[in-house]
């Protein structure tokens, strides 16, 4: 369990950590919990005692993968791909982060990419604090748009999503925010305008200078093979970059 707890303090100081453990906040306090004389300067002690002291016991067989797990996460050791004896059951992929540079590939040129995970491309939401990493800012310095890759189906992208396309539309002084997205064959562009006014005072109407678009990036899913996949996701790309090029040559 200490090793365990190591764990988690080691991802807690991760960029991703934050998002990986928020599912599993009950757990991770039940951890904490029972490991009271947790101290960091343990770690490399705890580490060699769980590497001579792997699970044996058949009762707790499903432990030795999780000790495992815990000892290459503290070690920074990545599990090769065809060198040992381990068998590989699955991939982890972050399709997050693979659709944003994939939408980069098609708007790159129109846009400036700051890097989350590279930390590359900072910006600051106030004088001295507050580091921001929008997904898209357009170099369009006339009309600044503000572009946020979201690997999620329309009706997914809400709440907090909108709070913090909201604010990096403010930093920059942007009338137009878009969220990018895979949408599906059918679906239309939603577009969201921003109210005025308070409910206690009856004069809440929708502005029409700042907008928020729900801007979709077409995904066929009648092809009928390979080549015609392709196919239509060129066009669909295609379709995709001239909406894009249109919004950003407003005025």
């Amino acid at each position: 369990m200490e090793l365990v707890r190591h764990t988690i303090e080691y991802l807690k100081n991760k960029p991703y950590g934050k998002t990986l453990l928020a599912s599993l906040k009950e757990e991770v306090q039940m951890v904490t919990d029972v490991t009271k004389s947790y101290e960091f300067y343990d770690r490399a002690k705890i580490i060699i005692q769980n590497k001579k002291n792997l699970v044996s016991h058949a009762y707790f067989r499903e432990y030795l993968a999780l000790q495992r797990l815990c000892l290459l996460i503290l070690e920074h050791r990545k599990h090769q791909i065809g060198i040992g004896s381990r068998q590989i059951y699955g991939i982890l992929f972050d399709g997050s982060w693979l659709w944003e540079e994939y939408i980069n590939t098609l708007i790159g040129d129109l846009f400036y990419h700051p890097l989350n995970k590279a930390r590359i491309g900072a910006q600051k939401l106030f004088t001295n604090t507050g580091k921001i990493y929008p997904d898209f800012i357009s170099r369009n310095k006339d009309n600044r748009l503000i572009g946020d890759a979201k690997y999620k189906t329309m009706h997914n992208i809400c709440n907090k999503d909108y709070l913090q396309l909201l604010a990096y539309m403010l930093r920059f002084d942007a009338k137009n925010g878009f969220y990018f997205y895979p949408q599906k064959e059918g679906e239309k562009d939603l577009k969201l305008y921003l109210n005025s006014g308070v409910t206690f005072e009856n004069n809440v109407k929708a502005r029409d200078d700042i907008v928020i678009t729900k801007f979709g990036l077409k995904i066929p899913s009648q092809a009928s093979n390979y080549e015609d996949f392709y196919s239509k996701i060129l066009e669909s790309q295609s379709e995709f970059r001239a909406k894009v090029i249109a919004y950003d040559k407003k005025r």
